[in-house]
């Protein structure tokens, strides 16, 4: 198993990793750590400033699906609402694809030679499955460090049920499929056997999620523990959807955007501390836009409220909570011959324009900066002109003409 495979969520500042036991899985050092019950705090992100692109593969475009795994027998179930409020979160992402002003927007800087890291997201649906309990083979830190929880998986048994939902329900398993594992309230893991880096597992190696490949290759998937613990892994932060799962969301979001931008641990990191672009912003939050108190957030996608974490900008060298906006007009005017002549306006403050496509409002549609239209009846249509962008988002400008 080659260093580099296993990305830990944790909260922090850096610690030394422990050398691992011969035959277990290898990792590079551990970028976020969990304060066991204490508010999290982290190294100053300008001492991290640099994230320079290693040369592995970006994804182009994703596709996002959900396991939740409450084992039969077991009385691990999840809280009321909680499938529910992750599977409509991920749904919102997908609908939302090409919008700038979220923090998924902020990806398509980060490229590799055949093009940008898009925000390009589709949902492919949830499972829930209730396979049985493997045995346990770790032991989660017990209170106050961590929560005690009777049941501890390792990450490769949490791999082979990832493995075995897959096969038997036959999801796919390109190069742009990334699933994520959900577990309930109770049921712990660490990264292998005698490990002490553990879900919610303290000061030193507690994480609140992490991403990685199946030894085989052939799935991109991340670990999503039950986040909302007091003390824990943004437990306290603003829930605007009145939901335990709201915590586990910001993981969500945190390990799709690193699945995207440094899906196999070579492309965006930062070869020095091994932190990735979510890993920089870790405890940045952008302010409120709405709502407020314990109901607050600070993200409308699609519709949905929610509270992320800031992500890190290269461009910039700080962290942000979305692209900057693109700004986008266009003129219109006659033309002898009854056409209609049309110019695009647009800038992109972090990068460049990239393509104009027009949509008259007569069914009919156009590409390029400058371009003539010729209507067939008299009436009022709406036009529209969409820009790309070199980050691969979309930015949008309408305005009614009378054709006379």
């Amino acid at each position: 198993m080659r260093p580099g495979r296993l990305t830990l969520i944790i909260a922090a500042a850096l610690a030394t990793a422990a050398p691992l036991p011969a035959g277990a899985l290898a990792r590079r050092p551990l970028s976020e750590r969990d304060v066991g019950g204490g508010r999290v705090q982290r190294a100053r992100v300008a001492d991290l400033r640099v994230l320079p692109y290693q040369g592995g593969p970006v994804l182009h475009w994703n596709r996002t699906h959900l396991i939740f795994w409450a084992p039969e027998g077991s009385g691990l179930t999840f809280d009321p609402g909680y499938q529910a409020v992750i599977e409509a979160f991920l749904a919102n992402v997908a609908a939302a694809s090409r919008n700038g002003s979220n923090t998924y927007g902020v990806t398509g800087q980060y490229r590799d030679r055949y093009g940008p890291a898009a925000y390009d997201s589709l949902y492919g649906g949830a499972v829930t499955a209730t396979d049985p309990l493997p045995q346990n083979d770790c032991t989660e830190p017990a209170p106050p460090i961590g929560p005690g929880w009777s049941v501890c998986l390792t990450d490769a048994q949490l791999q082979r049920e990832i493995e075995r939902v897959v096969h038997r329900d036959r999801l796919p398993t390109t190069a742009n499929d990334v699933y994520f594992l959900v577990t309930p309230n109770g049921l712990g893991d660490c990264e292998y056997t005698g490990s002490s880096t553990c879900a919610l597992g303290g000061d030193v190696n507690g994480y609140c999620g992490y991403h990685s490949q199946t030894d085989d290759g052939l799935v991109l998937y991340a670990v999503i523990p039950y986040n909302a613990i007091f003390g824990h892994c943004q437990s306290s932060n603003p829930r605007p959807n009145d939901n335990a799962a709201d915590p586990a969301i910001s993981t969500i979001s945190h390990e799709n955007i690193e699945m995207v931008t440094d899906p196999l641990g070579n492309a965006w990191i930062n070869p020095t501390t091994d932190e990735e672009m979510a890993d920089l912003c870790l405890t940045n939050f952008g302010p409120a836009i709405g709502g407020s108190g314990d109901s607050a957030w600070n993200e409308d996608i699609n519709g949905g409220h929610y509270y992320l974490q800031d992500v890190w900008s290269e461009f910039s060298g700080r962290c942000v909570a979305h692209a900057r906006p693109d700004f986008v007009s266009f003129r219109a005017g006659p033309r002898a011959g009854s056409s209609d002549w049309f110019v695009g306006h647009a800038h992109d403050p972090e990068g460049r324009i990239l393509g104009f496509r027009w949509f008259f409002g007569d069914g009919r549609t156009g590409v390029g900066k400058q371009i003539v239209h010729r209507y067939s009846r008299p009436g009022l249509y709406r036009v529209e002109l969409r820009t790309t962008d070199s980050w691969g988002n979309w930015a949008f400008y309408a305005a009614a003409l009378t054709v006379s």
